[in-house]
């Protein structure tokens, strides 16, 4: 540990502090950022070094201290960039010159996002908040966990960041302290990316391949900075949203990078402002160096201001070898030669592509690179052909994720004299005062009998748990163990429904969960039903193993009494069903008694490919309504029997019946990505389909079961996602009973169908006109859904709404029965109004006929 360097404050030319200055000292790679206060302290090595102070709006100053053995004083004063417009950069066409740099920038982005194959880093990151405002019903929970309003909270890491393509990231905590009652160093992803990466985050980049078509561009300023040319590009979103950035980005010439960007970006309730630095940390190598955003949110009564700011150093970065670096410099020698006579432009750059073995695409690369003016069409292409030649060269995307994060109660350090030395930003007032409230916390926390209370607060059982429910926490994390035992809250809402069948009927869920780090889970769920009107107590138990995490290795077991819609996987949303009933008189759920015994188990076949196999013996039951309460009497309205409508439908087929079946489901994603965690694989989201090939069989005669059919379909779904609310997704079912020697209606093959004018959830891939159970079928079927979702459409073009949280989507829904033929349901919607209400306008078409259209309305609850 160095016991040496500068500190000082950094300040304009009137004294007032330059909060969040970037100092960098680039032959070490290393710098830190002045705090609020612009005060700022940098450990160094003895010796003469080079040091850069650089804010954005400040011209860039350089001091070359000599460090010796003691800290000396350097307090800096910035000036006001001055920026100009040369007129060279004025097009003849008119376009703002805006867009000769930002179609150079672009083109150039994929190159920068693969130019470095792996990097290490060091990262302080410090976060302090302040909450304005917190509304009366989480003043107590919030208090528990250490917050008051107007009460500053701090937290601090440092950790060792280490990267390697695609997307490997280890992240380990050196050390972290927090003013609260919880540490944690969220947001690290964001702190560790670039505005090359914005897109993962569902935002998009100013030098996105997308940026031309979501952005307008304007040169406000052009300045020198060590020599380079800075052009100072202003950025405006055509279409306000909570996926795009306005403010500005600072472009390099000649390399076309990112210099740095002063960018603002709104989600719904918050507004978030970030600046970020790249510095040079090897030879055309520019990485974030300092960063730093600001958060403001308000909402749902609570007002909260966060600022987190960031010092990354002591990096090491590895060059991509599979990539042609070389044209970085033959780009700078364009530049340098834009001025002269064509003739000898042309010559010089024969001799290069005579002197440098190019691929053919590379050289259509430097043939674009080299025209003047470019379209944006061909600024697309050329991002295209930089991205393709980046792939092509670079090795396959392996299927494991290797990223990890390591952080135990070893590195939550909060001792003062040790976070000195570690700190490479000075606290301010605010923030020593913060943890001192917590080093006194602390002084009480450490005491057994302190300890003691809190595990017994979260293991101890009390009588007004059975009424309000309790989550009882056996969690040990020394050795990554997970427990928890969960007794439901009686008061809860959710633990209430009302239907025709059952009256008010009280429902119990309780749960226990284990797991541990070799990928073992296990999972005990005993539920209790009530239904008043019937007056049935209905029970079920479930106990579910995971034995392998590494194969996603399942076996389960099951069984109880309950009941159950006939439409057991897709029916109409419960809370849907109690509104129209107790408020509007209309029963849309038919249901019926099912007293089942189920063996399940599935496994990996191999990465991405798993079956899952079921065996089902269940004895069903016909039910009978039991009410017809409703808060309104409707005069022309009367509650309707526990009776499906279905055109096929035979009286023997609701009749009492005994089931015996088995299910196999085989579902295979190629390519699919995972993380390993715990020994436990998780799948991400995937780029490619899911094939899906169900088989399921009913047989008589076994255990008295009534049931014999055989049930084939065949399954293709997608999801592709664009950004934040922003995706394309389909599904193609295809299926058939390949024998119907008896089948019951809660066997038949239903749809989702959500007809009601109202829902307390929104439902992708629903046939929004079709009535309930009235296409069931027991024969053969072809069923298709595509949906898109953008926040770039009709209204979000309109002054008014540009700037609210809204998106639309489009969506088409397609169903082929023997009793429906050739269905197609098309319509469009609106999403987020106010952020809770959705809205839809859909019309239906059978044979290409007009059949019904309506207008549904949605909250988002789900």
């Amino acid at each position: 540990m160095h016991a040496q360097g500068i500190l000082g404050r950094v300040t304009n030319l009137q004294g007032e502090a330059i909060p969040f200055a970037t100092i960098y000292v680039p032959d070490l790679s290393t710098g830190t950022t002045s705090n609020s206060d612009g005060n700022y302290e940098l450990k160094l090595p003895e010796g003469k070094r080079k040091v850069l102070f650089q804010c954005l709006g400040y011209q860039t100053q350089t001091v070359e201290p000599i460090v010796g053995k003691s800290f000396q004083e350097i307090n800096i004063r910035l000036e006001m960039q001055e920026y100009q417009i040369p007129e060279i950069k004025v097009m003849a066409s008119g376009e703002d010159p805006a867009y000769y740099i930002m179609r150079r920038a672009i083109a150039m982005a994929p190159y920068y996002q693969k130019q470095v194959s792996k990097y290490s880093c060091k990262v302080y990151l410090k976060g302090s908040g302040n909450f304005e405002k917190i509304p009366f019903l989480l003043e107590k929970q919030m208090k528990k966990e250490g917050l008051k309003e107007n009460q500053p909270f701090v937290m601090e890491t440092v950790s060792q960041i280490d990267f390697e393509l695609p997307d490997r990231l280890n992240q380990k905590v050196l050390a972290m302290r927090s003013s609260g009652k919880e540490n944690n160093t969220s947001p690290m992803g964001m702190i560790t990316n670039n505005l090359y990466d914005a897109e993962k985050y569902g935002v998009v980049s100013p030098v996105g391949k997308n940026a031309l078509k979501v952005y307008n561009f304007i040169l406000s300023g052009v300045f020198q900075d060590q020599g380079r040319t800075i052009n100072k590009i202003t950025v405006i979103p055509k279409t306000k949203g909570n996926d795009v950035f306005s403010g500005f980005i600072f472009i390099a010439d000649e390399f076309w990078n990112i210099h740095s960007a002063d960018l603002h970006l709104h989600i719904p309730m918050t507004d978030v402002n970030v600046r970020q630095f790249y510095g040079e940390v090897n030879k055309n190598t520019w990485m974030p160096v300092s960063l730093d955003f600001d958060m403001d949110f308000s909402g749902f009564g609570l007002k909260m201001k966060y600022k987190y700011v960031a010092s990354i150093n002591e990096y090491k970065t590895t060059l991509n070898p599979e990539l042609d670096h070389s044209f970085l410099e033959r780009l700078k020698t364009q530049q340098l030669n834009e001025q002269r006579s064509v003739e000898a432009f042309v010559a010089k750059e024969q001799k290069e592509q005579q002197a440098i073995a190019k691929s053919k695409e590379q050289k259509r690369i430097d043939a674009l690179m080299q025209k003047e003016k470019l379209s944006n069409r061909e600024t697309l292409k050329l991002n295209r052909m930089i991205e393709t030649e980046a792939q092509r060269n670079s090795p396959p995307e392996p299927l494991e994720i290797k990223s990890s994060f390591q952080v135990s109660q070893k590195q939550v350090n909060n001792d003062s004299a040790y976070w000195k030395t570690l700190r490479p930003i000075p606290l301010t007032s605010g923030e020593k005062s913060s943890f001192a409230a917590k080093d006194s916390f602390l002084q009480v926390s450490a005491k057994p009998e302190f300890q003691d209370s809190v595990r017994n607060s979260k293991r101890k059982f009390k009588i007004k748990h059975l009424l309000f429910g309790k989550t009882y926490d056996y969690s040990i994390d020394s050795i990554r163990q997970y427990e928890r035992f969960t007794i439901p809250n009686l008061t809860a809402p959710t633990s209430l429904s009302f239907n025709s069948v059952d009256g008010l009927r009280a429902q119990l869920p309780f749960s226990y969960v284990r797991s541990d780090s070799t990928g073992h889970l296990l999972r005990l769920e005993p539920q209790f039903a009530y239904a008043f009107a019937r007056k049935k107590l209905d029970a079920s138990f479930s106990f579910s193993r995971r034995t392998n995490g590494m194969t996603n290795s399942w076996i389960s077991v099951s069984a109880g009494t309950t009941t159950v819609d006939f439409n057991r996987t897709s029916g109409l949303n419960s809370l849907t069903n109690d509104f129209y009933t107790l408020w509007l008189e209309e029963n849309y759920k038919r249901f019926y008694r099912r007293d089942f015994l189920q063996l399940n188990a599935s496994r990996d076949l191999i990465n991405g490919l798993n079956l899952n196999a079921t065996l089902d013996y269940s004895d069903n039951s016909a039910l009978s309504n039991h009410s017809s309460y409703s808060f309104i009497d409707h005069k022309d309205k009367v509650i309707q029997p526990n009776i499906p409508i279905n055109n096929t439908l035979e009286s023997w087929q609701l009749e009492n019946h005994q089931t015996f079946a088995y299910r196999l489901v085989l579902e295979y994603t190629p390519q699919h990505r995972y993380r390993v965690q715990n020994h436990t694989k998780t799948y991400v989201e995937s780029k490619f389909p899911t094939y899906s090939l169900i088989y399921k069989s009913a047989l008589s005669g076994i255990f008295g079961s009534d049931a014999r059919y055989d049930l084939l379909k065949l399954g293709l779904r997608q999801k592709i996602d664009f950004g934040i609310d922003d995706h394309f997704s389909y599904s193609v079912n295809r299926g058939k009973f390949l024998n119907r020697n008896r089948v019951y209606f809660d066997d038949f093959q239903h749809f989702n169908t959500q007809s009601t004018g109202f829902m307390f959830s929104s439902y992708e891939n629903s046939f929004r006109l079709l009535p309930f159970y009235q296409f069931s079928t027991s024969d053969q079927f072809l069923e298709a859904h595509a949906n898109w979702q953008t926040r770039r459409l009709i209204l979000k073009q309109l002054p008014v709404i540009k700037n609210s949280s809204i998106s639309e989507r489009l969506f088409i829904n397609y169903l082929d029965t023997p009793e429906l033929k050739r269905y197609v349901e098309t319509g469009y919607g609106i999403s987020n109004l106010f952020l809770l209400l959705n809205v839809e306008a859909v019309a239906g078409f059978e044979n290409g006929k007009f059949r019904s259209a309506g207008v549904k309305v949605s909250l988002n609850l789900k």
